[in-house]
């Protein structure tokens, strides 16, 4: 006994295949298309996967890899520069009521600005991945 199975054309329009950064607390969804589909989800944990998602376009290839090396890096850096803040301010509170170290100061400015920055030029770097993979789709 055989059948036949129609098989639908592999080729999407624009509308379907298109991709665009929705954010949320905490996390970037990439969705595809006028379905919204969640294609991907980039958190502090997890890796990105940008690359292989854009894959058919050599420059959105090159900017998801420059995203994927500033993301986490930034994100991890600022939180580090934020919990050593949190730790000096707390034990400051707890024992005696000095005012917080200037060198702990300047540590938790540089850290949270260099991740700031990082994250800055992991997020233009999406952007302009995706960019570059929804220019070249067939339209």
């Amino acid at each position: 006994m055989a059948s036949t199975v129609e098989v639908e054309s592999q080729e999407r329009t624009y509308d379907q295949a298109a991709l665009r950064v929705d954010g949320g607390l905490g996390r970037l969804r990439i969705v595809r298309g006028v379905s919204d589909s969640v294609v991907l989800t980039v958190g502090i944990i997890r890796s990105a996967g940008v690359a292989q998602l854009v894959a058919s376009s050599p420059n959105a290839v090159a900017q998801a890899k420059l995203f994927e090396a500033n993301y986490r890096q930034g994100i991890w850096t600022a939180a580090l520069g934020v919990g050593v803040w949190g730790w000096a301010f707390a034990i400051n509170h707890i024992g005696v009521n000095q005012p917080v170290p200037l060198g702990i100061t300047f540590t938790t400015l540089a850290l949270v600005t260099y991740g700031a920055m990082r994250l800055d030029t992991a997020t233009r770097a999406l952007s302009r991945a995706i960019w570059w993979y929804n220019r070249d789709l067939k339209k």
